[in-house]
């Protein structure tokens, strides 16, 4: 039979029985230009396609019907060969079956210990009584009037919250909220994504950049404060940088997440509840503008990316905010992504927020507030295509990592023994 009936019989295409004829796996009659295939041929493929189907290589499979071919399949040679290949075969398989049952156990003990997370009892957080003195009016900075409260643990739940100056709020279930708080937005009036919506959204690329921006900030945390009572995050995508500093916080500390979206706030909230052992946090649902907290109360203030997105909606720095709020010798870090001044980039940056892109511009923007960069560190570049990054959509961008102190704090710092040895030196020359 000619090659079109031989491989519609076996039903394969003419364009395999080709291939294998160049690797010598079938051998047919040729006669006057044209092959023609005989049962041999026939039985040639269906022991193809049978060692095919027990895994054997195209190399392994010639290997079989070259001793079959010279010695016959009732040899002592052919049967000592073929049954060595199915023997190995056999281990292999061995070997693949032993190593996916122990993938499967490992399987089994991940979804045993998340099934075992959701069961377990969950813990409410609410306002920490024990920080009621960190509260100050936002409009007049006088101390504030609690009334109503529902207590449990230490911790307020439920209350009323008032100033004689007029200004009001309320703490419900373990939030503060101000009930005048605005939902900053993008320009066109849309949400900020939601970390998830955010992070189906990002490359690997841009991702795996904001983790080592994330791991830089935690470095500087460890390494310029070492006991922090009171850490406040600012991040447009609440809790993101907490997920991965969270493991690190120390266990006195407290940590403030302030967000404008009560629904989102919330969210985040019982997912920490639920996941998390650390019990000391306070959550704000305020406009950063309108904090509740006196000034110098914080040890920490980590500003995640949120100035980029501030500016954006208030065309405004909002370090200048929430500075005031920093202990003289607290430490403001954060991420600033920038793109380099004077490129093709820079110039098609939304006016409103092209300084707040240009890494000169915040550190001179800092400097003028008074902090004192003790770090300073760049990642990148990146192209990002992210949707909800529509003012760096397709440019080449790099993350700024700083860490600073208020210029008061440096220059009050007490001297060590080796400056007083040294002064000691230079005084008796």
């Amino acid at each position: 039979m000619r090659i079109g009936e031989f491989a519609s019989k076996l039903n394969i295409t003419q364009d395999t029985v080709r291939h294998y004829m160049d690797l010598g796996l079938l051998i047919p009659q040729k006669n006057g230009g044209q092959y023609f295939f005989e049962q041999d041929d026939m039985d040639d493929m269906e022991k193809i396609m049978n060692l095919k189907q027990l895994n054997f290589s195209l190399t392994e499979i010639l290997k079989v019907l070259s001793y079959k071919r010279m010695t016959g399949m009732d040899s002592e040679e052919y049967r000592t060969l073929y049954l060595s290949l199915l023997e190995e075969k056999k281990n292999k398989i061995d070997a693949e079956v032993q190593k996916h049952l122990e993938v499967r156990s490992k399987l089994r003990g991940n979804i045993d210990l998340i099934k075992s997370r959701e069961k377990r009892e969950l813990k409410r957080i609410g306002f920490p009584i024990a920080a009621l003195t960190m509260l100050a009016c936002p409009q007049c900075r006088a101390p504030l009037h609690i009334s109503d409260g529902t207590i449990e643990k230490n911790m307020i739940f439920e209350a009323d919250i008032q100033c004689d100056c007029g200004y009001n709020a309320i703490i419900e279930d373990g939030i503060y909220v101000d009930p005048k708080v605005r939902k900053i937005t993008y320009p066109d009036g849309s949400k900020f994504p939601t970390r998830e919506e955010f992070l189906a959204a990002a490359s690997t690329k841009y991702i795996n950049l904001r983790y080592k921006a994330m791991d830089m900030v935690i470095e500087a945390i460890q390494k310029e404060s070492r006991h922090p009572r009171y850490i406040l995050e600012i991040d447009p995508c609440i809790c993101l940088f907490l997920m991965q500093y969270i493991k690190h916080l120390p266990m006195g500390t407290t940590y403030i997440l302030n967000y404008n979206d009560f629904e989102k706030l919330n969210f985040a909230k019982k997912e920490i509840e639920a996941n998390y052992d650390h019990k000391h946090f306070i959550f704000f649902c305020c406009d950063v503008r309108d904090l509740p907290l006196a000034k110098n109360s914080l040890d920490i203030i980590v500003d995640f990316l949120m100035t980029k997105a501030y500016a954006r909606s208030e065309q405004e720095f909002v370090v200048k905010r929430v500075l005031p709020l920093l202990q003289m010798n607290g430490l403001l870090t954060g991420v600033y992504p920038y793109v380099k001044p004077r490129s093709q980039n820079a110039l098609v940056v939304p006016s409103p927020i092209r300084d707040y892109l240009n890494k000169e511009h915040i550190h001179d923007k800092l400097s003028e507030l008074g902090v004192m960069k003790m770090r300073d560190s760049d990642l990148g570049p990146v192209v990002e295509n992210n949707p909800y990054e529509t003012d760096i959509r397709g440019k080449e961008l790099f993350f700024n990592i700083f860490a600073g102190k208020p210029e008061a704090a440096l220059m009050f710092k007490p001297i060590g023994q080796k400056d007083k040895e040294k002064f000691k030196a230079v005084m008796s020359l």
